[in-house]
């Protein structure tokens, strides 16, 4: 079979650094590629290249057996679309306009075409499986799961030859991303040629025909999936072994005070919340998306003050009203959304560290920055941040070093109790199994840790115990001898 993509002796270069050395890698139509590697590894540069946003420094791109020089507008040409882990839909749009953004159907006289903009989106969305009318439906009504696939969906309007799908799967529950595996078995047995990147082994086992590692811009080793196993594909990854994913605690959990109690606690994003944890404790928080998981964390940090019931902090009752008091206790959150809500991309690694600091960082009034550079590189040392220097803008780190970052800051002043959202969405294996470790450090220092994670495997990895969250309350208790993938799903979807 003929290649759709090939890329020969691939090189990219940026000053200072070899992004991507001697690359050679072959696409073929009706096959799913995974490509995997740690963040930094070249993933996303070569999503670039492919999709014409960076040119690069040496070797050839051949597209269906011509050698071919790929801008955006080529690539877009040529059938390549890309679909990334960050939604791209315009809320405010219509489905029609969001599946066609950028190239809508226009008549000889260069007027949209309405008419057919809104047969065309019929037809991507019935592909879709999503029952919904193209022109009266805004983007922003559909949930997390519909949007995401209106992504995939741009990709059909505009007759793709290959999609490359970027962590598509990081923001979906589990039933959507279920969904979406089919979409991508149906997409390939109509001869897509399509390239999967994620950091979760159980997809890149579940649904790509071959694997492709990338590791400091080489490719290590390609080849079919049923030849790796998942310590082969770690090891290809990081270069060693990993014994244990999920770290166990050397100390006996649930033992200590409790630091936080809620009773009947209610607002309008959750209601009849009623829990305790205990220094010590790693209690991990699961259910679908929307079951309002978030949103419990967020009460408790105060981003949502609660409005009935009573919530106590090391005895002591908890007014939630101000996330800086909430802060001053001891009281520290990592957001899901690292990029919208956890740092300001734009600033340098060095004001990031220091975000919520300053106050402790000041001498009558006035920022002391020899303290400042002093938190900022222990921060970077402790938690081992890649970065040339402190000046480096964030946004330019790889996101296992961007929630490095977060971690940094969270825990200086030694915080007691640490709400993590997804915690190691979007970060590779090996950070990964830092954070775990640091989680567990956490608990055994004797701090409190609540976890909520759409990995299941994760959750029943880590938690001593499993609150499993349903329609915006807690429906169950779970010890973790007890809790199983089957019943905390049986009580995450309605069951009994």
């Amino acid at each position: 079979m003929n290649s759709v993509v090939e890329l020969k002796h691939i090189s990219k270069e940026f000053p200072g650094v070899k992004v991507l050395d001697d690359i050679n890698l072959s696409l073929y139509p009706g096959e799913v590629l995974g490509i995997c590697g740690e963040n930094g590894a070249g993933k996303s540069t070569l999503i670039k290249i492919l999709t014409g946003l960076y040119q690069p420094n040496g070797g050839v791109i051949e597209f269906e057996g011509q050698e071919v020089k790929l801008n955006a507008i080529k690539s877009r040409e040529l059938g390549i679309s890309a679909i990334y882990q960050e939604l791209t839909i315009v809320p405010e749009l219509s489905l029609a306009e969001n599946l066609f953004l950028g190239h809508p159907p226009v008549s000889a006289k260069g007027i949209v075409d309405y008419k057919k903009l809104y047969a065309d989106s019929r037809e991507v969305l019935k592909e879709l499986g999503i029952n919904a009318s193209p022109d009266k439906v805004k983007a922003g009504d559909l949930g997390i799961g519909s949007q995401q696939l209106i992504e995939v969906g741009r990709a059909i309007g505009r007759k793709s030859k290959v999609l490359i799908m970027d962590e598509p799967t990081s923001s979906l529950s589990h039933q959507d991303t279920l969904r979406l595996y089919g979409l991508i078995r149906k997409f390939r047995d109509q001869g897509y040629a399509i390239i999967f990147i994620s950091h979760h082994m159980e997809e890149i086992f579940e649904i790509t025909d071959r694997v492709a590692v990338l590791r400091d811009g080489k490719v290590i080793d390609v080849k079919p999936t049923k030849e790796w196993t998942v310590d082969d594909l770690v090891f290809a990854m990081v270069n060693r072994r990993v014994d244990q994913q999920f770290p166990a605690k050397e100390k006996e959990s649930g033992q200590g005070e409790v630091i936080l109690e809620l009773k009947n606690v209610s607002n309008h994003k959750v209601h009849n919340i009623n829990l305790k944890i205990r220094a010590g404790e790693i209690v991990g928080i699961a259910g679908i998306n929307g079951a309002g998981r978030t949103e419990l964390l967020k009460t408790i940090y105060g981003f949502y003050p609660y409005t009935e019931g009573e919530m106590y902090f090391k005895g002591k009752p908890l007014k939630t009203k101000s996330i800086r008091k909430v802060l001053d206790q001891g009281i520290v959150m990592v957001s899901e959304d690292r990029k919208k809500e956890g740092l300001i991309l734009s600033q340098d690694c060095q004001q990031n560290i220091a975000l919520s600091h300053y106050k402790e960082l000041a001498s009558h009034g006035v920022v002391n920055e020899k303290k400042v550079r002093k938190m900022a590189e222990e921060g970077v040392r402790k938690y081992d941040v890649k970065t040339p220097s402190l000046a480096k803008e964030t946004g330019k780190l790889s996101g296992g070093n961007q929630q490095k970052l977060i971690l940094a800051r969270i825990t200086y002043g030694n915080p007691v109790l640490f709400l993590l959202d997804e915690p190691t969405r979007g970060i590779d294996v090996a950070v990964k199994m830092e954070m775990y470790k640091q989680m567990i450090a956490f608990a055994e220092a004797g701090a409190a840790v609540i976890m909520v994670s759409s990995e299941l495997p994760e959750v029943l990895g880590m938690a001593d115990r499993v609150l499993v969250m349903h329609e915006h309350t807690i429906v169950a208790d779970i010890p973790r001898e007890k809790a199983t993938s089957e019943l905390v799903m049986n009580y995450a979807t309605g069951g009994k």
